[in-house]
């Protein structure tokens, strides 16, 4: 067995705090991931700006967190138009140092911009590509809205948010079923009863690679899901996005957008 075998071999094995985060390389995985706009992204990006459209009104913005929300701008776009206010809840220290400087730099690089063009066609109620009540930069708003949080799933406050955003985060942090289930459950008691969640969750991964580290996950269903938020989650709705057979884009088969409003 080679020693890339070993480490997938063994990677069920590792919960959340095996996993050196602090080695985590955010630059690596954008790259990988989002270097290249790929379709899969577009339609959850879509999808989610949609749903918290959905939960909110011009008179009463909701003050929204993003859980786990790694070397990505996608949940804190979709979220924008929304927010009276965005959190970034992050627990490695790469990942919102990183954060910070995408927020810092002069211009938002050419793939968020992309994305905030799927935002912007959500909030079009006539079906055009774009929304011309939206900025067409999006950067200064941000900036003004968001704040990042170095905190871990497991401690986020209980019902404190109006909605809740989490873009392939409970899955990807542990090879533990039952953590999983811990983390899921965390993010959804993070919500005031009758507010919105907007999660997407990585189908069938195993594990993944970022900058030659191996990092856990659980390779979870669409029952695996379900039953985490039935009967905490009223309304659910799940898509499944690009669901395949055979493994796509280093270690998952597809994804799982979920959206509903917290039982009361």
């Amino acid at each position: 067995m080679t020693s890339a075998e070993e480490t997938t071999a063994t990677m069920p094995n590792l919960q959340n705090k095996d996993a050196d985060w602090n080695a985590f390389d955010p630059e690596g995985y954008f790259q990988h991931y989002y270097g290249d706009p790929h379709p899969d992204d577009d339609a959850l990006t879509y999808l989610a700006a949609r749903a918290l459209r959905s939960a909110a009104s011009p008179y009463r913005p909701l003050d929204i967190v993003d859980v786990g929300t790694g070397p990505s701008l996608i949940p804190l776009l979709a979220a924008l138009p929304v927010a009276s206010r965005l959190t970034a809840w992050e627990y490695a220290k790469p990942n919102l140092e990183w954060l910070a400087n995408e927020l810092t730099a002069p211009a938002l690089r050419p793939q968020w911009q992309h994305f905030w063009q799927r935002v912007k066609a959500a909030h079009n109620l006539d079906g055009a590509n774009a929304s011309p009540t939206l900025p067409h930069d999006p950067l200064p708003l941000l900036v003004q809205s968001t704040r990042l949080l170095r905190g871990s799933i497991f401690d986020l406050p209980p019902r404190t948010f109006d909605a809740a955003t989490m873009f392939f985060c409970a899955e990807s942090i542990t090879a533990s079923t039952e953590e999983f289930q811990s983390a899921v459950s965390a993010y959804i008691e993070t919500v005031r009863p009758g507010g919105l969640i907007a999660a997407a969750f990585l189908a069938g991964s195993t594990g993944y690679d970022v900058s030659g580290r191996r990092y856990p996950a659980v390779a979870i269903d669409t029952d695996d899901i379900a039953a985490c938020l039935i009967p905490r989650v009223a309304a659910l709705e799940l898509t499944p996005i690009g669901l395949s057979s055979t493994e796509i884009r280093s270690g998952y088969s597809g994804a799982l957008f979920v959206t509903g409003r917290i039982a009361g």
